[in-house]
């Protein structure tokens, strides 16, 4: 009966009038694999990026979570024009593919020394990353106020579904290819990829054109409205998310591992990147159709305690050495389950727990307390790495303390029995033109 209604979801987000999503799909799926950090990671170590400091890179997308509590001001500022506010975000930050296979030209050819070329893709990266996760977030609004609500159900995470497998599909052939370019032309190897993204950015831009428009949309004040206060529900979920964030924060790039720790190619980190992603496709899809019927806190729940699982992983390839690329494998693979169950299951646990235009304020809190607290993670894995180095003991003491910081988010998120349901649980539609996914 499950598996004939994952059919059925999947039959209708097949039908034509779901065609831009198709599109919007295929154009993220690209640009966010691409010119993601799969590919970023290994371009910064090939010019010669200390590991800490190519951990430092992973702090910069944080301030766009953090920059989405002026959403609701820049929205009133434009007269609730969400439309026009995204595609003029998304104009600037969606491209930056090109921006990026424009550095790696010119460090090739010797026009731009090395460190001069991390500082400028350290300056990009904090822009256009910063504007990506806005666009993203607005989109969040956007398919909110022009999707019904089962629509938006149906929608939502088989969009992120095929968006991440049509960017694993490409990043596989890509990452074999690129360590057979890098032995022939070196760095400029890395423009490959990048190029790709860039256009496929354009086309993002010619899809948000086409989708219907979401009329004015409008957060009035906090003091405005009777539903502003958290209520305790809502606070645990802020706070153990949170908790998992810091979590996400302190955990070292796998890149870095496989390349600085264990001596591994880039053309393997970018392997173990696509398996993750695709593993990432299966887990999105399954808890998708999960979320038609179930309990959103139990799944994000189950996501904290799943990543603890992934880090135990990666910690297991010091004692097991013969086992390292296995368990590394492994790790990308939990850690996907684990992340895409908890992204799609956050975003619906606060569709089920805010009513109305508060949406918009708090999924921005939201991404705030968790971008605040992975940075502040990051700051502090990047710092032990200074110190230490590229050095096992290291990378093993913060993967173990990732480890124990989930395994307490699952123990924070556990609900009192005041609290438990003694009915499934409710689903609030939220108003139109509001809402708003590592």
């Amino acid at each position: 009966m499950r598996h004939t209604s994952a059919v059925d979801g999947w039959r209708r987000f097949g039908e034509p009038r779901f065609r831009n999503y198709h599109y919007l799909a295929l154009a993220q799926g690209v640009v966010g694999v691409l010119a993601g950090f799969d590919v970023v990671i290994p371009w910064a170590l090939a010019m010669g990026c200390p590991p800490f400091a190519a951990i430092l890179l992973g702090v910069l997308p944080l301030a766009g979570g953090i920059a989405q509590l002026v959403v609701p001001r820049l929205l009133d500022r434009t007269g609730g024009n969400l439309r026009g506010l995204t595609i003029l975000i998304a104009a600037v930050g969606e491209p930056r593919g090109l921006y990026f296979a424009a550095l790696a030209a010119l460090y090739a050819a010797g026009i731009v020394s090395g460190p001069v070329a991390l500082v400028a893709l350290a300056v990009l990266l904090a822009i256009t990353s910063v504007l990506s996760s806005v666009t993203g977030a607005n989109l969040l609004s956007w398919h909110s106020a022009v999707l019904p609500d089962q629509d938006r159900r149906l929608v939502v995470p088989r969009l992120l579904a095929v968006s991440l497998a049509i960017g694993a599909l490409l990043l596989l052939p890509m990452a074999v290819l690129l360590d057979s370019l890098v032995h022939a032309i070196g760095v400029y190897a890395y423009a490959l990829p990048f190029v790709v993204s860039g256009l496929l950015g354009l086309v993002e831009l010619w899809v948000l054109r086409r989708l219907r428009h979401p009329g004015v949309v409008l957060v009035p004040p906090a003091a405005a409205t009777a539903d502003s206060e958290p209520t305790p529900e809502l606070n645990r979920f802020f706070r153990s998310t949170t908790i998992n964030a810091l979590g996400m924060g302190i955990t070292p790039s796998f890149s870095v591992l496989i390349i600085s720790v264990l001596g591994m190619t880039a053309g393997f980190a970018m392997t173990t990147g696509a398996i993750g992603t695709l593993t990432m496709v299966v887990a999105a899809a399954f808890f998708g159709d999960r979320l038609t019927r179930g309990s959103s806190s139990r799944m994000l729940r189950g996501s904290f305690g799943v990543r603890a699982m992934a880090m135990t992983a990666a910690l297991l390839t010091w004692p097991l050495p013969m086992l390292a690329p296995v368990l590394i494998i492994a790790a990308a693979m939990l850690g996907s389950i684990g992340f895409a169950g908890g992204q799609l299951a956050s975003n619906e646990r606060l569709f089920r727990l805010v009513r109305g235009p508060q949406v918009v304020r708090h999924y921005a809190r939201y991404l705030a307390r968790t971008s605040g607290a992975m940075t502040i993670g990051q700051l502090f894995s990047a710092g032990v790495i200074a110190v230490s180095g590229p050095a096992a003991p290291a990378f093993a003491g913060l993967y173990g303390a990732s480890a124990l910081i989930r395994v307490y988010a699952f123990r924070d998120a556990r609900p009192t029995v005041a609290e438990v349901p003694a009915s499934p649980e409710p689903v609030v539609e939220p108003l139109p033109a509001v809402q708003s996914a590592n």
